[in-house]
């Protein structure tokens, strides 16, 4: 029994990253069937948005409360990262 558990511990990453991909396929089909259906891709994408700042600002409040300070050399790096991508 303790080697099957082993096993499923060991698969833990590969049956998370195929759940994230069944995820993502869902939301893809859900974004088709609402815009066939007539919803603008303006409305869908305002919702996305919505959605993704409820379910991420309460996740950042808890796990960032021990943050760095916000310092030059930080906020120069972030630049940088977001200006190449």
């Amino acid at each position: 029994m303790e080697k099957i558990w082993n096993c499923v511990y060991e698969l833990r990453p590969l049956m998370f990253m195929v759940t994230v991909q069944v995820v993502f396929a869902g939301v893809n089909v859900l974004y088709k069937l609402a815009a066939n259906d007539g919803m603008s891709l303006k409305v869908i994408v305002a919702y996305r948005f919505v959605f993704a700042a409820v379910f991420m600002v309460p996740l950042a409040l808890i796990v960032e409360r021990k943050r760095p300070k916000l310092t030059w050399t930080v906020l120069l790096q972030a630049f940088l990262c977001g200006l190449l991508g």
